[in-house]
Order: structure tokens, then C-alpha cells, then sequence
């Protein structure tokens, strides 16, 4: 079986960026107090 790679696309402030950084850009950190839900897309003219 081949892995295949998926591109997820979604708005990143400057704090969350951060956070995803520090994480050496492996995982997505919980979500920050004033987002509602996590929801990522696969198309980036869809995400823009």
C-alpha cells in the first residue's frame, strides 16, 4: 500500500502559527478560546 499525502488548508492567526511552529509543524495545537471548531479544507480557493 502507498501512503499519499494530503494538503488541508485552513486560516491560521499569528498565535495558532506560532503554537504550530513550536510544534516543529508536526500537529495542530488544541484550539485557541475564540474558535469554535477545527475545519480544514482541501482545496485552497475554497480555504481563500
Amino acid at each position: 500500500m502507498t501512503e499519499q499525502t494530503i494538503t488541508l488548508y485552513r486560516p491560521t492567526g499569528p498565535k495558532e502559527l506560532e503554537l504550530v511552529k513550536l510544534s516543529g509543524f508536526t500537529r495542530w495545537p488544541p484550539r485557541l478560546p475564540d474558535q469554535p471548531i477545527f475545519y480544514p479544507v482541501c482545496n485552497e480557493t475554497y480555504a481563500r
